[in-house]
């Protein structure tokens, strides 16, 4: 974020949001609401955990995206938005990177991805990272970080219950560690694919893919 046009300022109620964040564990969620992102799946297992008397926040830092209005409206109006449901439609950068350094972990529930950026960039702030496990956070986080399955709500709500619990014992998976290119480092990468220079992924005719197509 430092290293771009990074925008500044910060909401009215920052301070408070901030102040939450570090009273209990905070649970963050960065990119636009959108139906793969995994937002609705999320809240229920939050509210899931709520339910329970689980002294946990939700940080969802993003704006509104497609097809996702009742969503939206669920978080606007719900019982604990400003408590224990937090909802940054126009952060800044600034903004942003104060509440990746005052979060507990970063949740990338995505279900599916190009990349994901917010996986490098909570990296950066030594965040730990709750993955939903697909190849391309795989890819990108490989074992800095803590992964799981299913598209529940219970799913995730029993993920988020283990990664607390090893996170009090301080054996969660850390990001530390973590690998990542610099732009320029990716756009030269990227010239040398092109340019034949350089070899990213190899088709292999015994790959399961392969022989389908091939058929």
């Amino acid at each position: 974020i430092s290293k771009s046009a990074s925008t500044k300022g910060f909401p009215v109620d920052a301070d408070v949001v901030l102040a939450a964040m570090r009273v209990c564990p905070s649970v963050l969620m960065v990119g636009t609401i959108e139906p793969r992102k995994g937002h609705a799946q999320t809240l229920a297992a939050f509210e899931q955990l709520w339910s329970e008397g689980l002294q946990v926040n939700l940080v969802v830092v993003g704006q509104e995206g497609w097809n996702v209005e009742w969503l939206t409206d669920q978080m606007r109006n719900h019982k604990e938005r400003g408590n224990r449901l937090f909802w940054l439609s126009g952060a800044s950068d600034e903004m942003l990177s104060q509440v990746y350094s005052s979060a507990t972990v970063l949740l990338a529930a995505s279900m599916g991805e190009g990349f994901g950026l917010p996986l490098i960039e909570g990296a950066r702030n030594k965040l730990p990272i709750i993955a939903r496990d697909i190849p391309v956070f795989r890819e990108v986080a490989a074992e800095h970080a803590y992964y799981f399955d299913g598209d529940s709500p219970y799913s995730l709500a029993s993920a988020l219950r283990s990664w607390l619990d090893l996170h009090s014992y301080g054996l969660a998976p850390s990001s530390e560690g973590l690998e990542w290119l610099t732009w320029k480092e990716s756009a030269q990468q990227l010239m040398e694919v092109v340019m034949g220079r350089r070899i990213y992924r190899e088709w292999l005719p015994t790959h399961p893919l392969a022989q389908r197509y091939e058929s």
